[in-house]
């Protein structure tokens, strides 16, 4: 077997376990890699390249079998179907790759499969694709020309119009970059900019924001110094607008003692971040987190064990001393113990906002789903009022950009809790840096 024929097997056996299993691609990616002794970056890069491509763009992908295909896509044996996704995925999408080669190596997978009887279809099909090609720009439905469930793209449509809803649509398609936090308890950015150009990490300023950075050219980050020694985290720019609101709330107050209760805090990105900022604000006042009447603590949790871990995983990569986990349920959360002055409340959601940095969340979210979560979001804000102090904050968050989720919930909050709202802000992909990401900051009126 060729290396290009074992490549292309492994992104096969990727797809083939995420139909079955429905396990995030990435794991299933690194299972795979394991098995085939894969350790080249640029052969793990081209089977992630090809693998989550083909599932990103699923949708487009059927509809030009079945323009292309005398077999109806349901009769298609799954084997056969996902090696003809593959093909037609880098005959229209990779131009590194020849045409020739999409074919031939997908014609052998048929056979390496057991279905050599069906790679005759297989190469038809794909050589048919090839000489005629197919000119996605020309589609004239948004579902098939950006890879998209309908009933999402109709919800985008209804939301922002079709124009802007396109654009949205076309951002998830695009590569995406990574930023990062800094670690402000530890490292200055410039610093941390020093010590990753010195680890041959390519950085890229940001403007407006002067704890992240977007790199580029850094191979696998748990390799890099830097990450290992928890000089930052990797965070979108919208999501660090949460914590960032909490360090305009302490300059603007001068707070002596603050806690911050975060909810549904796996893996930890909100926790850390406030810590990170509570532990600078100590350090630049000379006031130590651990004296009476300043302390400077914030308790995270999550529903689990396993979530908690990923939290704890952060905490100590980190290198952060103020912050406690503990395992709860945010449903049940009744203020006990002692009250936040500021709750972080970055709630289960859609995550219609993130599909182009997770691309598989289009294909298991359902429409049905979004009153069910505005229900679990309203039943956990429910829980954790009474824990707020009065005059405390509440940052409420979440990945997505539907409007039920969002400025509804907005309203709801600020009418049926009785919080008095300050502000909020939503990020729209393709239009902001950023994820699409929604914040609305509240107080809890004396």
């Amino acid at each position: 077997m060729t290396k290009g024929t074992l490549l292309r097997k492994a992104a096969l056996e990727i797809l083939l376990s995420y139909e079955k299993d429905e396990v995030i691609p990435e794991l299933i990616s690194d299972r795979i890699f394991d098995k085939y002794g894969l350790a080249d970056r640029r052969d793990r890069a081209f089977i992630t390249l090809l693998s989550e491509g083909t599932i990103e763009r699923k949708i487009t992908l059927d509809h030009v079998i079945s323009r292309f295909s005398s077999v109806k896509l349901p009769k298609i044996k799954p084997v056969i179907k996902n090696i003809l996704r593959l093909g037609i995925y880098q005959i229209l999408f990779m131009d590194s790759v020849p045409e020739s080669a999409a074919v031939n190596e997908s014609v052998k997978l048929a056979v390496l499969s057991g279905l050599k009887p069906l790679s005759g279809f297989v190469n038809g099909v794909l050589r048919e694709i090839a000489r005629k090609g197919f000119d996605i720009s020309l589609c004239t439905d948004p579902s098939v020309k950006y890879s998209m469930p309908e009933w999402i793209a109709s919800l985008l449509t209804e939301e922002f119009g079709r124009e802007r809803a396109e654009r949205i649509m076309a951002s998830f398609l695009d590569k995406r970059p990574v930023f990062i936090r800094t670690n402000i308890s530890l490292i200055t950015r410039e610093e941390l900019k020093a010590r990753l150009n010195k680890d041959g990490v390519a950085v890229k300023d940001l403007p407006d924001n002067d704890i992240a950075l977007e790199i580029r050219d850094f191979g696998d980050l748990r390799e890099v110094e830097a990450f290992k020694e928890g000089l930052f985290s990797v965070q979108d720019l919208s999501s660090m607008e949460a914590g960032l609101e909490i360090s305009r709330i302490l300059l603007r107050e001068e707070k002596k003692s603050f806690f911050i209760k975060d909810l549904c805090g796996a893996p930890g990105g909100k926790a850390c971040h406030s810590a990170e900022i509570l532990g600078s604000y100590c350090k630049e006042r000379d006031i130590s987190g651990k004296e009476e009447n300043a302390l400077f603590n914030v308790l995270t949790g999550d529903i689990s064990e396993k979530k908690t871990e990923r939290i704890r995983e952060n905490i100590e990569r980190l290198r952060l001393d103020n912050i406690a986990v503990r395992v709860f349920d945010a449903r049940k959360e009744e203020g006990g113990g002692e009250k936040a002055d500021l709750i972080i409340a970055d709630l289960p959601c859609s995550g219609l906002g993130v599909m182009g940095r997770k691309n598989d969340i289009k294909y298991r979210r359902k429409k049905e789903d979004i009153p069910a979560l505005r229900e679990l979001q309203r039943e956990i804000l429910r829980a954790s009022l009474p824990g707020l102090k009065p005059g405390g904050y509440l940052i409420f968050s979440v990945c997505t950009i539907d409007k039920e989720e969002t400025k509804e919930q907005r309203d709801w909050i600020e009418r049926s809790l009785g919080l008095g709202f300050i502000k909020d802000r939503l990020f729209i992909p393709g239009e902001d840096p950023g994820d699409g990401f929604y914040y609305a900051l509240f107080i809890k009126n004396d």
